[in-house]
């Protein structure tokens, strides 16, 4: 249970919040968990999901990575070094990455640079006297060369067999009691320890090609690695952009359907069901295929496509608008184009330098190879992740209608231990999952901060400001605002705020994305969009690699971008030089 507190305060020590900082791994950040865990995580979520599993097989991988020696992984059994949850949401190590770089001989701020954008307050690395250790040096040594050259990844194939296959082979939850239902989702939950070595790997090694070419490129070129990078191709979270554009070509086609989408969003899956089944057995393709994905995926409590449809035919209605030139498919090809251009450039400028560009060739392919494994290596996790929210989701469906909760989710809000009681007495429980999730929502409002420091006390929840208090100054037209250039190319478009993948029904094609930040499931709205502005990521964030392969110039790390930028501005972003320029006002 929480701690016991007055009426309406918020506790500091909430009932996820329990791991411990490392000490010896000692700095934690909101960097990449703001991307993919942009809200307070669910209880269930973390206490199932992630304490149990994720947390420590993430900081094992780093071992198989060669990171960190398995000992150092296992230092406190209770305070594994690669994440933790404070304020109710969860925070990623900074430190442990940072070794990986001492270690490979690259340096910290070769990662701060690559994963965190170098944030300027971001606290600098304090040397420790087991950061220099030969032999791990000696197996990053060998990792890199992996890296630079292999064109298999056995490792993740694996972990995309087993999940795909617990994904074909889901049972048939009308004939499973809760028992069974709880049963289930808990025998899936220790497939994330073992998958997360495929998507730690993948991660950290992703940096390597960018670092490579970097090394290589002439000093004064005014190139960054990324734009030569361009689309990497075979990325998995980028297909569904291509399957929904199939799906509003359907759409755009058929007056019938275009006339049903004019009318709005909200119930059109029974009438597609009932009155368009071509159609809708289109859409199931789409949903056995794709419907994992969805906003803050990597909560357990979070809704995905499957479990609520009206989230991708929001951005099937969104991009029917836009006319056939303006595929996926040929924005990729003129990011494509642009970055040939720009390596032929570069090689160019090397000419009679046989070993540099051949190193600039190395790296080129490593990049591209490992900007696509990276985000496989996420899909399988969150496809096992999905596995589990969708037979929770039919036991919360069965004590909604039961009288017990208020709608289906409510169950998330439950803790692992709880399960049991829901099964047998559910009223022992249902009052203080009510409670739990008033105080969820809470914790959404909290300007948390961006950086922690194991060694330095944290901030009581009574002293951190709230983001619905929280005054920004707004750009004015003609001020330039800059940040992390995170994919090539220049676009000029009316700015769009969106907070939600749920707000989409106001935006237009052509409209600049402004976001707080985006996970894989907004990168089909990106298709729709001329340019991308997020206020947290690093070049490196996995968006930031979908927006290349779509071809959208994108600015990343722009804090406070939904507030700083006014909304119906016209705007000019430069993905290249991380450059937002305000032009006119609405």
């Amino acid at each position: 249970m929480d701690n016991a507190k007055p009426e309406g305060q918020l506790s500091d020590d909430w009932c996820i919040d329990s791991t411990k900082l490392n000490q010896r791994f000692p700095i934690y950040t909101r960097f990449n968990a703001n991307d993919v865990l942009p809200d307070p995580i669910s209880p269930l979520g973390a206490d199932l999901i992630w304490k149990q599993q994720i947390i420590p097989g993430y900081s094992n991988a780093y071992a198989e990575l060669g990171a960190i020696s398995v000992a150092e992984a296992n230092l406190e059994q209770d305070a594994f070094p690669a994440a933790a949850f404070r304020y109710g949401h969860m925070y990623v190590n900074v430190t442990v990455p940072r070794l990986l770089g001492i270690r490979a001989k690259i340096g910290w701020e070769a990662i701060d640079a690559a994963f965190f954008g170098s944030h300027p307050d971001a606290p600098p690395h304090e040397t420790h006297p087991t950061d220099d250790d030969p032999a791990m040096s000696a197996i990053q040594e060998v990792r890199t060369g992996w890296t630079l050259t292999t064109t298999s990844f056995p490792e993740l194939e694996e972990d995309t067999r087993i999940a795909d296959r617990l994904r074909a082979q889901r049972p048939n939850f009308d004939e499973m009691s809760n028992a069974a239902l709880v049963a289930y989702a808990r025998s899936l939950a220790p497939y994330e320890r073992m998958m997360w070595r495929g998507e730690v790997i993948a991660g950290a090694q992703s940096a390597v090609g960018p670092a490579v070419i970097g090394s290589v490129l002439p000093p004064d070129s005014g190139i960054s690695p990324f734009q030569l990078v361009g689309p990497p191709g075979d990325v998995i979270s980028a297909e569904p952009a291509y399957a929904l554009w199939d799906l509003s070509r359907v759409v755009g086609n058929d007056t019938a359907l275009s006339a049903l989408f004019d009318e709005g969003i909200e119930g059109i899956v029974t009438v597609l069901r009932d009155k368009h089944p071509d159609f809708y057995q289109k859409l199931q393709v789409f949903l056995r295929e794709f419907g994992y994905r969805g906003p803050s995926e990597w909560d357990l409590g979070a809704d995905s496509w499957e479990t609520r449809p009206e989230l991708p035919l929001g951005l099937v209605d969104r991009m029917r608008q836009l006319s056939d030139d303006q595929s996926p498919a040929a924005r990729r090809s003129e990011a494509t184009a642009a970055s040939e251009q720009a390596i032929a450039g570069v090689v160019e400028s090397l000419a009679g330098n046989e070993q540099a560009i051949g190193t600039l060739h190395m790296g080129l392919d490593s990049a591209r190879r490992f900007a696509g494994w990276r985000e496989l290596g996420k899909s399988n996790c969150i496809k096992v992740i999905n596995e589990a929210r969708v037979a929770l989701i039919e036991m919360g469906r069965r004590l909604t209608s039961e009288g017990h909760f208020t709608h289906p989710r409510q169950i998330f809000m439950a803790l692992d231990g709880e399960l049991d009681r829901l099964v047998l007495q559910p009223d022992l429980v249902t009052a203080a999952i009510a409670q739990r999730e008033a105080d969820w929502k809470q914790y959404a409002d909290l300007d948390i901060p961006l950086f922690l420091d194991s060694r330095v006390p944290r901030v009581p929840i009574a002293q951190l400001k709230r983001l619905s208090s929280e005054k920004f100054t707004v750009a004015s037209v003609g001020e330039t605002l800059t940040a992390i250039g995170a994919a090539a190319g220049t676009a000029t478009g009316r700015a769009r705020i969106i907070t939600d993948t749920g707000q989409i029904a106001a935006f237009e094609p052509g409209d600049v994305l402004v976001a707080p930040q985006t996970d894989p499931s907004w990168t089909p709205l990106f298709v729709v969009a001329s340019a991308v502005i997020v206020g947290v990521g690093a070049p490196n964030s996995h968006a930031m690699i979908v927006s290349r392969e779509l071809g959208i110039p994108c600015v990343a790390g722009l804090e406070g971008a939904t507030h700083r930028i006014p909304e119906g501005a016209i705007v000019t972003v430069d993905g290249s030089t991380g450059s937002v320029t305000i032009d006119s006002l609405a």
